[in-house]
């Protein structure tokens, strides 16, 4: 059996901190993808609004294992 794997770029966003915009991609993005089977934290940026962070945006890659209906 040959296993085929996808990869994708999400960026989750936060105004509580980058663990929570992390945990925005992953649970996001499970609810039309399946089998994730890892994650990689990638960019993290922040949206600066009067000298203070308003907002966290991380960039998370996962991978997940493509299944076909034969």
């Amino acid at each position: 059996m040959v296993m085929v794997y996808k990869y994708i770029n999400i960026i989750g966003t936060s105004p509580n901190g980058i663990d929570d915009a992390v945990k925005d991609a992953v649970a996001e993005a499970t609810k039309t993808i399946h089998n994730i089977e890892w994650a990689e934290l990638g960019r993290v940026t922040f949206k600066v609004i009067d000298d203070d962070i308003k907002e966290f945006q991380a960039e998370v890659k996962m991978g997940f294992k493509i299944e076909r209906k034969d």
